[in-house]
């Protein structure tokens, strides 16, 4: 069960992944002594619940940035931060492209980030006459490519990414194996560390200055 009652719009409704995710990195991160200063990403964030979850279980962790492309969600996430009702918690909604995650001032900024991106690629499944539902589930306002790139340049040295990552083997593709070729010459590394309902959870670990072999 989630932590708390979350606000988010009536058209489409975050999935039981995006908690089971949150539980997940928690308990991986809970003997960690420095939450305290983690720098941590909600990237796709929609109404805030990886990060808002991701605070309840790990209460030492001070500020948490949410980027979202979609404006719809921002009334959404601020009336969750009033449901948290934790004055003590740094929580900043950016409505951004994840392609931004490239340009310098993101650069090295997040020690840790948690994501459920959209599953699909464009042309892998059936759109919905909602065009807001297709930006929530397929990769419409960028490519797959950059949302990887954008995770790496942000990273800090030594910082984790945790994010879910849909099989596409019936649409012949090895994601897993487009993220390490892409990782190549990047001084980060990537794995798949667990399964939540069908679902494989990636990890990406950053060595900045490490010559890493894929």
């Amino acid at each position: 069960m989630f932590t708390y009652q979350y606000h988010q719009p009536a058209e489409y409704h975050f999935s039981m992944d995006s908690i089971h995710l949150a539980e997940l990195v928690a308990d991986r991160l809970q003997t960690r002594t420095d939450l305290a200063s983690l720098r941590v990403l909600d990237l796709c964030a929609g109404c805030g619940v990886i990060g808002m979850e991701l605070s309840w279980y790990l209460r030492e962790i001070k500020h948490i940035d949410f980027i979202e492309i979609q404006n719809c969600y921002i009334e959404h996430f601020h009336k969750n931060v009033t449901s948290v009702n934790r004055p003590e918690l740094q929580l900043n909604f950016h409505l951004l492209n994840y392609d931004e995650l490239q340009n310098d001032i993101w650069k090295n900024k997040f020690d840790l980030i948690v994501s459920n991106p959209p599953y699909f690629h464009e042309g892998h499944g059936m759109l919905s006459p909602s065009t807001f539902k297709n930006r929530c589930r397929f990769f419409l306002d960028s490519s797959f490519e950059n949302f990887i790139l954008g995770i790496v340049n942000s990273l800090s040295s030594n910082g984790q990414a945790y994010f879910l990552l849909r099989p596409l083997k019936q649409h012949g593709k090895d994601l897993l194996f487009e993220i390490k070729k892409l990782l190549k010459e990047q001084s980060a590394t990537a794995k798949i560390i667990s399964q939540i309902r069908g679902t494989d959870v990636v990890c990406i670990e950053k060595k900045i200055g490490v010559r890493l072999d894929k």
